[in-house]
């Protein structure tokens, strides 16, 4: 076990190259992090020492002297009164990062302070002759499991609990338990050390979790920074095609119309809504609908390949009259919010248009 233990400890990475790389930003921000969740996690350690407490009164009542059982759970319970006092009050205080890391330090303290209170049972338990009460190393390694919990956050919080709670016990152990005590001494100094390369890997774990959600923070700045640019770049792009006069029209892979301008309506003179859903053998003329195929065929050999149509033509919803235009037509498939052909010209001047077929 031993083995393994020191196996385990040698594997955990050191603090040098934990924060290697961290700019000066992003340490700070670890620290606040950190103080943070000390913070919401006193009330916890408050609670849990004062109930444990409370119970360890209760089961010692009838083999302990009441005298000193009574003063040494008034000394605990006073003492949570005060650091619950003393949170309030930076409660108060805010969650700014220096009232958070002022109150880092003094939760240190108060965690050593508690640690001293809860060691003291060890002598006591030994005076009484209850050395050999299974209570004593539950309640105690109880309590010295809630204090990682409660303050994983700092190993040093932890730790203050932890070795003044357990060192006075195996002392006591080693001196008071007779044949048995050195082993016994040895169990709860290796528990200790436990407690303390879990207290530190826990609060390794946790840096890292603070440092991933700080830099996804900035990654989901940075993507809603591009986001809302796009945004502002397609409403440009929108507003400039449909104060345009010319015609605009987006066709899908199997010839559905997905979007046209505002100006269609002017130039085939049926509203562009009426024209979305629709398709390329509608609108386009019969004799125009296998040159246009034609040409889209061409546009799909490269992304971006414009192809110019000298003239073709198409009529509105209403199934009006066929209407001469000219223009280029785009491949833009593989271009996010068109996917589809670009149509993009204008009305096909008259002296122009007399040689197109009799529809016109």
């Amino acid at each position: 076990m031993i083995a393994e233990l020191q196996t385990a400890i040698s594997n955990v990475p050191s603090r040098k190259a934990r924060l290697k790389g961290l700019t000066q930003v992003e340490a700070v921000k670890i620290k606040v992090e950190r103080a943070a969740l000390l913070f919401r996690g006193a009330p916890i350690a408050i609670g849990l020492s004062a109930v444990n407490a409370a119970i360890t009164a209760a089961v010692a009542w009838s083999d302990i002297d009441r005298t000193i059982l009574l003063s040494w759970t008034a000394a605990v319970l006073i003492f949570a009164s005060l650091r619950a006092a003393v949170w309030l009050r930076f409660r108060v205080g805010g969650t700014s990062g220096r009232n958070l890391s002022r109150f880092a330090r003094f939760h240190v303290f108060a965690m050593a302070v508690n640690g001293a209170l809860w060691g003291a049972l060890g002598p006591i338990f030994a005076i009484h002759g209850m050395i050999d009460h299974a209570f004593l190393p539950f309640v105690v390694a109880g309590t010295a499991a809630g204090a990682i919990v409660s303050a994983g956050a700092s190993w040093r919080a932890a730790l203050a609990f932890t070795v003044p709670a357990l060192l006075p016990l195996a002392v006591v152990y080693a001196l008071a338990a007779g044949s048995d005590g050195l082993a016994i001494a040895g169990v709860v100094t290796l528990y200790a050390m436990a407690m303390a390369f879990l207290a530190m890997t826990t609060q390794r774990m946790i840096d890292r979790s603070i440092l991933l959600h700080t830099k996804n923070e900035k990654l989901f700045s940075a993507l809603r920074k591009k986001v809302d640019e796009a945004h502002v770049a397609e409403q440009r792009y929108r507003a400039l095609v449909e104060s345009s006069q010319d015609v605009t029209i987006i066709f899908s892979p199997d010839g559905r119309i997905t979007y046209a301008s505002p100006s269609v309506e002017k130039a085939l003179g049926a509203p562009s809504q009426l024209m979305i859903g629709m398709t390329t053998k509608h609108i386009v003329h019969p004799d125009d609908f296998p040159l246009f195929r034609a040409v889209g065929e061409k546009s799909l050999s490269k992304l971006g390949e414009v192809v110019s149509l000298p003239h073709v033509c198409m009529r509105g919803a209403d199934n009006g009259a066929f209407v001469a235009l000219s223009g280029r037509l785009t491949n833009m498939l593989y271009v996010p919010g068109v996917e589809g052909f670009v149509f993009n010209g204008g009305l096909l001047a008259e002296q122009d248009a007399r040689h197109i077929h009799a529809a016109e």
